[in-house]
């Protein structure tokens, strides 16, 4: 079996001109001008790292500040269930600390604690998010959310997102938005994940290593830097693993930095850059019996034709935000981002490549309205990105068992698109008890095609365009005590297909797609408990989607998209978080969240066969996560969480299902000072505790070709073991 050493793809080169830039700090220049004009080839990468240290070492060698260890890893505390209190309605936060309880390969178990997401892995690589039922039909991607990092579009102009690929040192700080209430983000029908990059008011050095079961090793190294006004971080990880299946092998390397400089007592300058390359083979899903028989195989034509996928992509951006008086705020994101892509699938070799570029800005009023507080703001976001498309043979039955070998061109397309949002929101504290937000967004998504290959009369070449939407947002909020507080919203968003449903068997673009949209009503209810020992928070909402988007089997792993209907998404989310603290020997906070959901089609139609009423393919109707997180002494910690899962259909005909599961993870770490300024952290796990036996992914609707059983399911990961060892300099 080809190794890790497969031949990989050449990367076009590109280069990007020279602009004048505030001139801030040398630092800032000088890093800013390299990566924009950086070839991706992993040698420069590699240069590009060893130039930002000694800049790094350069600008801050004569920092006094002195910090004896890094901040202690503590569990939320009641000032911190105060700020989850005070959030909006749908607002789900996740810190650090509590992301870096797995094995750090992946979000997936933690992301599934907030009650509504349901996030699926059928590899390191292969990831999938719904929130309230939306996405739950995307085959092997993420879309109908929008992904921020730092104020800056991760999604594509599309609404493909992907988040298994950024390494979890690098995050400070989950939130979730579910559902369209997030009007100055696009009112996406999912919702929003923002993230937050760590940047640190420190100067330490820290390296650690990690490994684990199934070849599994993973290597981080980061340097902080602040001396008040100005601050980066940078941090350099690979992650290895060799899978617990055949044609699972996975490497990715991945470097991060964030900068900070406050220009003047009214403004600030942020830079955000992130470079990936990963190669991840893929083992694909598996039939029933085959799922049954052996966890470890791959699927028959995958293992054959030794697919895998390997990409380069990279996000920069530069965010100033200016406090123009008390009053008013404005926040202004410039960025840019690339992804290269090769894919040699069994049925054919895809390269597709992406560039694209943006803006986005916000402008912030407090004034008094009739004799109360009221914050307005205003904004817009601009995205294009640009896709190459081109499929070929693969023929790697005529290559004697070496993998892909790339045949005759079979389409070739190119896709400009762009989309232009605008938006604008008043909040208005209208009695001492009954707050008012109001919000308002629009969408404009157009995109242009050049058809290189077919003739005059079959040309897809032309422009096309969706119609404008509008999108309203109201939400109230009610506190009937100190400690309790309602909220009831009524909002309506929308999602755009994707390139990937778009295009057809043939390889074109399918134009007549319409874009999802949908209604949410929804009422919650949040409370704190004997002096903020407990937290409790209950939404019920409701949920329908029109222009519903479904993917079509039309051939072995190939699928296209649709409307087909309508669906209904009645559901129930519940969570409760304690904070019990005897002194500085144990803190201990148990936790269980959950939703039951209702979904089901309204009216949906393919192909002559009737679906309405059947439960929404490819999402549970119940969910569940417990657990507890334990502190002894400030030194030890412990934690424990199982996810429960109930049956999902599989098919829109409701006859097949993946079974119910749950799954325990556990971890203990250990922390300790070392010298004076060099403290040490250990820490081993265990995932799938128990070894239950589960589908931790699906493929919806999944047909029988060539005699063969549907392949269904992604099998997850066995029982694993992993452990770590840090180091942290502080200085």
């Amino acid at each position: 079996m080809k190794g890790l050493e497969a031949p990989q793809p050449k990367i076009r080169r590109t280069t990007l001109k020279k602009r004048p830039y505030v001139n801030i700090s040398n630092f800032l220049e000088y890093t800013f001008i390299y990566i924009i004009t950086f070839e991706a080839k992993k040698k420069h990468l590699r240069y590009l790292t060893i130039l930002l240290f000694l800049y790094s070492g350069i600008i801050f060698s004569q920092t006094q500040k002195d910090t004896t260890s890094l901040e202690e890893v503590k569990l939320k505390t009641s000032v911190d269930i105060e700020r989850d209190y005070q959030q909006d309605a749908n607002v789900s936060l996740l810190n650090q600390d509590e992301l870096l309880q797995s094995n750090q390969t992946t979000i997936t178990p933690i992301l599934n604690k907030i009650p509504g997401v349901y996030m699926q892995q059928g590899g390191i690589n292969t990831t999938k998010i719904n929130i309230r039922g939306i996405g739950a039909r995307a085959q092997f991607e993420t879309n109908r959310l929008k992904l921020y990092y730092n104020n800056i579009p991760l999604s594509t102009a599309n609404g493909t997102s992907i988040l298994h690929d950024i390494d979890l040192t690098t995050i400070a700080e989950v939130k979730v938005i579910k559902g369209p209430q997030a009007t100055e983000f696009g009112a996406g029908l999912g919702g929003v994940i923002q993230l937050k990059s760590v940047l640190k008011e420190e100067n330490y050095l820290e390296s650690e290593f990690l490994v684990g079961s199934f070849d599994l090793l993973k290597q981080n190294y980061s340097i902080n830097l602040s001396d008040g006004n100005k601050k980066i971080n940078l941090t350099y990880n690979n992650l290895s693993a060799g899978g617990f299946r055949d044609n699972n092998n996975y490497q990715r390397e991945s470097y991060f930095l964030n900068s900070e400089a406050q220009l003047s007592t009214h403004s600030r300058l942020q830079f955000v850059s992130q470079v990936i390359q990963l190669k991840g083979f893929i083992p694909s899903s598996l039939s029933r019996s085959s799922f049954e028989e052996d966890l470890t195989q791959a699927a028959f034509t995958w293992g054959q034709a030794q697919g895998f996928e390997s990409y380069t992509r990279g996000i920069f951006g530069v965010n100033l935000t200016t406090e123009l008086t008390s009053n008013i705020t404005q926040n202004t994101s410039v960025f840019t981002n690339f992804r290269e892509a090769f894919e040699p699938r069994p049925f054919d070799i895809l390269e597709n490549n992406n560039i694209g570029m943006g803006i986005r800005h916000t402008s912030e009023f407090e004034f008094s309205l009739l004799g109360n507080s009221a914050q307005l703001t205003l904004g817009g976001e601009f995205l294009r990105d640009d896709y190459k498309v081109s499929t070929f043979e693969n023929r790697y039955r005529d290559n004697n068992g070496q993998g892909y070998l790339q045949g005759n061109i079979v389409s070739d397309l190119d896709q400009n698109r762009q989309y232009i949002e605008a938006f604008s929101t008043l909040n208005v504290l209208l009695f001492r008890k009954l707050n008012l937000k109001l919000g308002l967004a629009t969408n404009k998504t157009s995109y242009d095609i050049e058809d290189k290959l077919s003739n005059s009369q079959n040309s897809q070449t032309g422009e096309y365009s969706y119609d404008q939407v509008w999108l309203p947002n109201v939400v109230t909020t009610y506190s009937l005590a100190e400690n309790q507080k309602v909220s009831a919203s009524v909002s309506r968003g929308f999602s755009v297909p994707t390139v990937e449903q778009s295009l057809t068997e043939e390889g074109v673009f399918n134009t007549d797609l319409e874009p999802e949209t949908g209604w949410n009503y929804e009422v919650g209810y949040k409370a704190r408990w004997f002096g903020d020992k407990l937290y409790t928070e209950v939404n019920a909402y409701y949920m329908d989607v029109e222009n519903l988007l479904v993917a079509r089997r039309v051939a072995e792993d190939r699928f296209v998209g649709i409307n087909a209907g309508s669906t209904s998404h009645p559901g129930l989310e519940f969570s409760f978080k304690s904070n019990l603290d005897y002194g500085s020997w144990l803190q201990l906070q148990p936790y269980v969240t959950g939703s039951f959901n209702f979904y089901e089609f309204n009216e949906f139609e393919d192909q002559g066969d009737s679906f309405s009423g059947n439960d929404l393919t490819g999402v549970p109707s119940q969910q569940f996560s417990f657990g507890l997180d334990a502190q002894i002494n400030n030194q030890l910690y412990f934690y424990f969480q199982t996810n429960a899962v109930s049956e999902i259909p599989v098919n829109d005909a409701n006859t097949e299902f993946a079974e119910s599961y749950a799954f325990s993870n556990v971890k203990l770490e250990y922390k300790f000072p070392v010298f004076d300024k060099i403290s040490a952290r250990m820490s081993f796990g265990i995932n799938n505790a128990f070894n239950e036996k589960y589908a931790s992914s699906i493929v919806t609707n999944a047909g029988a070709f060539g005699g063969n059983e549907p392949r269904y399911f992604y099998p997850g990961e066995p029982r694993n073991y992993f452990g770590s060892f840090s180091l942290n300099y502080a200085f």
